[in-house]
């Protein structure tokens, strides 16, 4: 199959899948033009969802620098979306094979900033491409997206907090070793940082990066970077788990008050020790007249 617009024509080569509720269908295609180029065309059958998206998917309303997008075009009453399409190793691929050494993957982390950057795209598909899946590792550690339109309906709500969750989630998986054995005390610092949300713009998160960088790597080179002491990982798990451990011994003590309390109390109803009243007022229970009061009639 081709699609045409104006003196460009693709060709499909592949589909990739069917998202957004049938509403898109993603291909891999070629060009007449580039000899060997790849691309990923997303072919929009929903015209009120391709005019939700025509503001972020067109070159007059998005920054020149996003070169991943190369056109869009209305064509046999569809929207058609344009994109770069990445072939090659994917960062998930990467990560289960764990071959990198610390070094090569502090200078992974790096180019994943760097290209955020250089291609300043709209967060919709920043969100989107900050998938393991659709990270594309080269041999010299320069990295690629993807642009595959995974969650679509979210698009319109995405902000650049739920980038930067997505960005700790990589600095998670890729320095997993570390962070478990808190061998690199900058690194940690920096993904509890990330996890916890102290940063608010993405800017924020690669200049914290780049400002430990060299410190790390330098480390890493010496083999300065030693795993902690068992007993000090342990005391730091134990830090983590306290407030739990401290609400548990709470709830303990409450209930063992409270047995206590039911088991010790002389209660007349439940127990053949209860208290024996002799008297109330003037009455004697045991059946002996009281004499002050005889006396006083």
């Amino acid at each position: 199959m081709v699609i045409k617009f104006q003196s460009r024509q693709y060709e499909l080569i592949s589909k990739i899948k069917t998202t957004g509720s049938g509403a898109i269908e993603l291909y891999t295609a070629s060009d007449d033009v580039a000899e060997g180029t790849k691309y990923t065309i997303a072919c929009v059958n929903d015209l009120e969802l391709a005019r939700k998206l025509v503001p972020v998917t067109t070159k007059a309303n998005t920054n020149f620098s996003f070169k991943d997008l190369h056109a869009s075009f209305n064509a046999d009453g569809r929207y058609y979306v344009v994109f770069g399409y990445a072939d090659g190793k994917t960062l998930q691929q990467v990560i289960e094979r764990a071959n990198f050494s610390l070094q090569e993957r502090l200078l992974l982390m790096k180019n994943i900033f760097a290209q955020i950057f250089l291609l300043n795209m709209p967060e919709c598909f920043l969100y989107e491409v900050l998938r393991k899946d659709n990270i594309i590792v080269d041999q010299d550690l320069s990295v690629r997206f993807n642009y595959f339109f995974t969650e679509v309906d979210y698009y319109w709500q995405v902000q650049e907090k739920d980038c930067i969750r997505r960005v700790s989630g990589l600095v998670q998986d890729l320095f997993a070793r570390e962070l478990e054995q808190k061998s690199a005390r900058e690194l940690t610092k920096f993904a509890r940082d990330m996890q916890e949300g102290r940063f608010a713009y993405m800017w924020d998160c690669y200049v914290a990066y780049d400002n430990i960088y060299e410190v790390v790597l330098t480390k890493s080179e010496r083999q300065e970077l030693q795993p902690r002491r068992f007993w000090w990982r342990a005391w730091e798990k134990l830090k983590e788990i306290f407030p739990k451990i401290r609400a548990v011994l709470a709830a303990a003590l409450i209930i063992s008050a409270a047995l206590y309390l039911l088991l010790t109390l002389p209660n007349p109803v439940l127990s053949d020790n209860g208290v024996t009243f002799q008297q109330i007022g003037t009455l004697q229970l045991d059946g002996q007249p009281d004499e002050t009061a005889a006396t006083n009639d």
